[in-house]
């Protein structure tokens, strides 16, 4: 409806409501290109940017609950949450790499790396990823019915045990 208006601003990035929708539809690709599920978790370790609301949307579109991990945690509070979420894909945001490959080895869930933004070791960029994926509208076959009843989301709570607990 509203097309070119700008949806979202941050210092970084300017999406409009165009660019949102279709941005996100080449998150919502990519994930059904990379088998995810109904109900498979895609966990979210990316500053707030319009890109970031992109890939949530794209996920949640498909079926997939998108973890919205704080970008704040560290250690084992990090893994924590990434474990307790299952995840079958993390996207990981370049400037964050570094507290995350931390913790990758004490992982108990074995999700797929994607970064987003500089290359980091050998994991796929998921940027690049969607970069050729068509942003057209999803047809009828890709949407996935969803209803009131079905996640979408992963918050954390601080919990009353100092570990944060996945609200949904």
């Amino acid at each position: 409806k509203y097309g070119d208006r700008p949806a979202l601003l941050s210092i970084r990035e300017q999406f409009s409501y165009r660019e949102l929708y279709e941005r996100s539809n080449r998150y919502s690709r990519w994930a059904l290109a990379e088998g995810l599920q109904k109900n498979d978790t895609v966990c979210l370790l990316m500053p707030n940017r319009p890109e970031y609301l992109a890939v949530w949307i794209g996920v949640t579109r498909v079926g997939g609950v998108t973890a919205l991990l704080n970008t704040n945690l560290v250690g084992p509070s990090l893994a924590h949450c990434i474990d307790i979420a299952t995840p079958k894909h993390i996207v990981v945001a370049a400037e964050l790499a570094e507290p995350f490959l931390a913790i990758l080895s004490t992982l108990k869930s074995k999700p797929k790396v994607w970064i987003h933004g500089d290359t980091i070791r050998d994991f796929p960029r998921v940027d690049h990823a969607v970069a050729d994926v068509p942003a057209t509208a999803l047809s009828a076959a890709e949407r996935r019915p969803l209803t009131i009843e079905d996640r979408a989301l992963y918050i954390y709570t601080s919990g009353t045990t100092g570990m944060p607990k996945a609200a949904k």
